[in-house]
């Protein structure tokens, strides 16, 4: 087992489809998203620094939330790229600082904020274990192949597809080896993507709570109900 845990919180999102709210610096419940997600990896075993990828133009707004909160001795603020990937790249470079190379590393999008800390030790415990896992939840919905015209073409077999979610977590010399070996992120949407771009299989842990992402109105409405 490796000796510790680097954290990346991807939180660099422009928010459009939430009217170009920050999703992060959304505050419910009288705190800002991104200080329960800081709470909940703070109290991870194991942690050794969190790196978080924000937009240029909110660094500041990040630093005084840090300064402010029980945090700040342990996450770092680095400047977010376009992507999503970029974004998690540039916060590896900087957790390259902290970790060694069979510690995990950790990746959660600021957008998913009711991450419970038993979903998140179940796929801490899987990485450990398998090398890299991630949360991802069966799809229930049927699901249909649509051709470029908005036709049905078929059903597709719906038995071994999962909805992908984050944490994933795989260990550091894994995700070294990838941006050494990738060429080219802007088609790669998750880190469990880049590990099979280097032949390396993730174990997939069902949630058992729910872990909504926020990317609409509706969606703050919900998070609002179940965090109040």
């Amino acid at each position: 087992m490796g000796k510790g845990i680097g954290v990346i919180i991807p939180a660099a999102g422009a928010g459009n489809r939430l009217g170009g709210l920050s999703k992060p610096l959304v505050e419910v419940g009288g705190y800002p998203l991104i200080s329960r997600i800081l709470n909940l990896f703070r109290e991870l075993r194991g942690v050794k620094k969190i790196c978080l990828a924000v937009p240029k133009i909110a660094i500041n707004s990040f630093n005084e939330i840090l300064q402010s909160s029980e945090s700040v001795e342990l996450a770092e603020i680095v400047e977010g790229g376009e992507e999503r990937s970029a974004s998690v790249r540039n916060a590896y470079m900087c957790l390259q600082n902290y970790v060694n190379e069979d510690d995990l590393v950790c990746v959660h999008d600021a957008a998913r904020p009711l991450l419970t800390k038993s979903d998140l030790d179940s796929v801490i415990a899987a990485g450990w274990k398998y090398g890299a896992a991630f949360l991802a939840s069966k799809v229930k919905d049927t699901l249909k192949l649509v051709d470029d015209k908005n036709f049905c073409v078929k059903t597709v077999d719906r038995s071994s597809i999962y909805g992908a979610q984050t944490p994933q977590v795989m260990l550091s010399k894994f995700l070294s080896q990838a941006y050494k070996d990738v060429s080219g992120l802007s088609n790669v949407t998750d880190e469990i993507m880049l590990m099979e771009k280097i032949s390396v299989k993730a174990f997939v842990v069902e949630p058992k709570n729910l872990n909504l992402k926020l990317t609409t109105p509706e969606d703050l409405e919900l998070i609002r109900r179940l965090i109040s």
